[in-house]
């Protein structure tokens, strides 16, 4: 695996790390992903901290099929939450954008 920045990404650099030295590709993934996390503010921190040990306890001893299903569900429910949540904003910004009806006199 060559050396790259860390705002580059070579999908067949880190397949072939996999293949041929699944312990150095977890030592690299799990490098990256705690160098990714600490990139936000406290509290994303935090979240990210506990949606990955949420991860990799349901992952563990998962074949990489069952380990994409389960980011995968995971992907898709904060999708979802996400989506509640701007619905739930939408609805407060049209409410301050429109003017209150007068009372009837």
């Amino acid at each position: 695996m060559s050396k790259q920045t860390s705002g580059d990404f070579d999908f067949d650099d880190w397949a072939g790390l996999y293949l041929e030295n699944p312990e150095e590709f977890e030592s690299r993934r799990q490098a990256v992903l705690m160098i990714e996390m600490t990139r936000g503010s406290a509290e994303h921190v935090a979240t990210a901290r506990t949606l990955l040990e949420s991860f990799e306890k349901a992952a563990m001893g998962r074949t990489s099929e069952q380990r994409m299903m389960i980011a995968n569900n995971m992907m898709m429910e904060s999708a979802h939450q996400l989506s509640a949540e701007l619905q739930i904003l939408m609805q407060a910004l049209e409410s301050v954008e429109s003017p209150s009806p007068e009372p009837a006199r």
